[in-house]
């Protein structure tokens, strides 16, 4: 495993991880309330995934060089690392630029407001989940 795919293992299972805690917040109830409590909430979230990212790229490095018995090396991009970055962006920049838009639809039907805060959320974090998807499936198909 490189490092690339391992980072993408770890923000994968950041997503999940962090959208399984806003999933059990929202089923006690905690989906309501002002636009500055959902958007603190929210926020609270992006931070965790930060930080799980951090502490999950550190443990996973220390894991995958266990497993491995040599050093994980982050090494230099060649022409395959860049053709799967390539696509995997665009992959993640369509499917953002879709659930932003889609996004809007209700909006302008006059559903509240605070469906804007959590589609500010959910958009990048869905395009993000599709970026790593994406550069696992490219790594192992490339």
């Amino acid at each position: 495993m490189t490092s690339k795919e391992m980072m993408a293992w770890v923000q994968l299972l950041g997503v999940v991880v962090v959208c399984g805690w806003l999933a059990w917040d929202a089923l006690n109830g905690g989906a309501v309330g002002t636009t500055a409590a959902i958007a603190q909430k929210l926020l609270w979230a992006v931070g965790a995934m930060v930080g799980f990212n951090i502490v999950g790229a550190i443990i996973g490095t220390i894991l995958v060089s266990i497993a491995q018995r040599e050093e994980l090396k982050d090494e230099p991009a060649d022409e395959r690392d860049h053709a799967v970055a390539a696509r995997s962006l665009r992959n993640s920049g369509i499917v953002t630029s879709i659930v932003a838009a889609l996004a809007l639809i209700p909006l302008a039907l006059g559903v509240d407001a605070n469906l804007a805060i959590y589609a500010l959320f959910v958009a990048p974090v869905i395009g993000g989940t599709i970026n790593a998807a994406s550069e696992l499936y490219y790594y192992r198909t490339m």
